[in-house]
């Protein structure tokens, strides 16, 4: 097992998500490389951090303000389609060169004998 595969198994690891045959073969990489040891630690570490963390419950209202947007986009789906143009509009100063060259490409290749 290489560095990046280790490390990529972090967080299954972690989560005790791994099957026995595997979290015993990152544990004995980490066993033999310093590197991923010392990142498995200040990983764990972060883990147990976050863990630590009181968590906070989410206002009542959240969850139907969130389920009514999500039914109002599955309505209005092609409407919002139709408009997502919108954010992804460019900029007429580029727009203008690039309508050229496409007119110049094509008249070049029409005039190829």
């Amino acid at each position: 097992m290489d560095h990046r595969e280790a490390r990529a198994l972090f967080l299954a690891l972690a989560d005790d998500e791994l099957p026995a045959p595997k979290a015993q073969e990152v544990r004995t990489h980490l066993d033999g490389c310093e590197d991923c040891r010392q990142g498995w630690q200040r990983y764990a570490s972060a883990v147990k951090r976050v863990q630590g963390v009181e968590r906070e419950k989410a206002p009542p209202a959240l969850a139907s303000m969130v389920l009514r947007r999500v039914r109002r986009k599955r309505r209005f789906g092609l409407r919002g389609l139709h408009m997502a143009h919108m954010s992804h509009r460019l900029p007429v100063e580029i727009l203008i060169p690039l309508l050229l060259a496409a007119a110049v490409a094509a008249f070049l290749v029409m005039a190829a004998p």
